[in-house]
């Protein structure tokens, strides 16, 4: 039988955080799927010890490719069986019940395409504030009719995929939403699932800082909403080699709070958002 959800994970030098989400991944709850990981010709010992996983997942496939993210996705995706394809990147991390959860969400609630909220991977109240920020951004963008998610985990079935012919691997940054705004536009619903939640690793924001993050973030969007090309390698590369933890104190309540009053105006989204975080009205 096919297996309901194929877990398609691109890696490159990742051999600190892929042990951590297959182990997450060997104890859930529900285990009808199969792993398939997409390695981008590592040259550390990820593909070694995804390997020593091979007793404890029983669906497990490594599988190389060149280095591109939208490639490697593509290629695990044109193996896959599953009857959803769950794209995860390699740092995240999942809840045991996460697949479960996931699982009863898209058959009682059926959706084309999905992504869920995340929490991040400390207990830090900056972290929980950067995750509550990207939560309420992918909804303001799905109610603004210019839908996109956080590209560490989407979800769709595999019609979805073949319809839309993958991600595109000219695309060097927010290919995600390019997927996810391609589905919506030849038809297919996109979701955002509240419950469950992964875990995103915001070793990025460490590695920069709060400040550098943002800019380059800035820069990086505003080059894709003007169709302008991103080097991958340079401006946004992948891979566990360069995430050198460097943890820095930041508090960005008083960014999140001035991006929500000075950026977002419209009073439906703003009452959403209240419902969200269940806050009642000054």
């Amino acid at each position: 039988m096919k297996p309901f959800f194929s877990i398609i994970i691109p890696a490159l030098n990742e051999e600190r955080y892929l042990p951590l989400l297959l182990r997450d991944i060997s104890r859930q709850t529900f285990q009808d799927f199969e792993v398939i990981i997409v390695d981008g010709n590592s040259q550390d010992k990820t593909v070694k010890k995804a390997r020593s996983f091979s007793n404890l997942i029983k669906n497990l496939t490594i599988i190389s490719s060149s280095r591109n993210v939208s490639i490697q996705r593509n290629n695990g995706a044109r193996i896959a069986k599953g009857k959803h394809l769950l794209f995860n990147d390699a740092d995240n991390r999942l809840p045991k019940y996460f697949l479960e959860g996931l699982h009863y969400q898209v058959r009682v609630n059926p959706s084309d395409v999905y992504t869920t909220w995340f929490l991040p991977d400390t207990n830090l109240a900056s972290d929980k504030a950067i995750a509550t920020l990207y939560n309420l951004e992918i909804e303001a963008l799905k109610q603004l009719n210019t839908p996109g998610a956080v590209g560490a985990l989407i979800g769709c079935k595999k019609k979805v995929f073949s319809t839309v012919g993958g991600f595109n691997p000219k695309v060097g940054f927010a290919e995600d939403t390019e997927f996810i705004r391609q589905s919506v536009k030849r038809g297919f619903n996109f979701k955002i699932i509240q419950e469950p939640r992964f875990i995103y690793s915001l070793r990025r924001f460490r590695r920069d800082g709060l400040i550098k993050s943002i800019q380059k973030y800035a820069v990086l969007n505003l080059k894709y909403l003007t169709n302008r090309k991103v080097d991958q390698v340079k401006e946004y590369p992948m891979g566990g080699n360069i995430q050198k933890e460097h943890p820095k104190s930041y508090d960005i309540i008083n960014f999140i709070d001035q991006t929500l009053k000075t950026t977002i105006k419209d009073p439906k989204i703003i009452e959403k958002f209240k419902a969200f975080l269940n806050l009642e009205e000054d």
